[in-house]
């Protein structure tokens, strides 16, 4: 279950010509690296821009050998901070405020302050709102095909020690990477993308008119 709770986070191209080195800025919480800064604000700003968006990721957890080992496929629904992922069983629910984790084969809930799940992959919107606080952001480089390779490092201690992210130029994330100090890692390709869907805040919340048999576990 570590890739999923890992999950619960995306996109993408300037239009202008970037060389392959850093442009860092100082400030008062040091130096800034300007170009990752720039393409991952044009990203997070086309995301709010959407009502909601809807896509399907593909997980693929690899060993240390980048042999592959799992493989599970996730459809995800995002509304601003408000998201809903389907995987393998689960649905995990967030109202923006409220995380439910339901479990359908034990019949479990779990229930969350959304602060426990900040380092959410499948919600981009989150990951990127505050990357700054979490992260710090390196531009590595464009690949042929017009691609932003970005890598985030986090700020505190994590299982894994980078995040890289590949952002195409139209702006939408297309690849995420959580790398491990074993030198495993877990990739979610993004596939199917659509904005504009239709949503209502009941998709972001758990609720079931009959509860009988469900066990509520509530952990805030």
């Amino acid at each position: 279950m570590k890739h999923i709770k890992i999950l619960m986070a995306m996109a993408v191209c300037l239009g202008i010509s970037m060389s392959a080195n850093a442009q860092l800025s100082h400030t008062k919480d040091g130096f800034v690296d300007t170009k990752a800064k720039e393409i991952i604000t044009k990203t997070k700003n086309k995301i709010k821009s959407s009502p909601s968006i809807s896509f399907v990721s593909q997980i693929i957890i690899k060993d240390q050998n980048k042999k592959e080992q799992n493989r599970q496929t996730a459809q995800v629904l995002l509304s601003k901070n408000k998201y809903r992922i389907m995987v393998d069983g689960h649905i995990f629910y967030c109202d923006g405020t409220t995380v439910w984790h339901h479990n359908r084969e034990t019949q479990e809930v779990i229930i969350n302050n959304i602060e426990k799940e900040e380092d959410n992959i499948l919600n981009p919107a989150k990951l990127l709102e505050n990357y700054e606080k979490n992260f710090r952001p390196k531009f590595i480089r464009v690949e042929e095909d017009g691609t932003f390779v970005i890598d985030f490092t986090p700020k505190k201690t994590k299982e894994y020690h980078k995040i890289r992210i590949l952002i195409s130029k139209d702006y939408q994330i297309t690849k995420l990477e959580m790398n491990y100090y074993d030198s495993s890692k877990t990739e979610y390709i993004i596939e199917k993308y659509r904005t504009n869907i239709h949503s209502v805040d009941s998709d972001f919340v758990f609720t079931a008119t009959d509860t009988k048999g469900i066990e509520i576990i509530d952990m805030r």
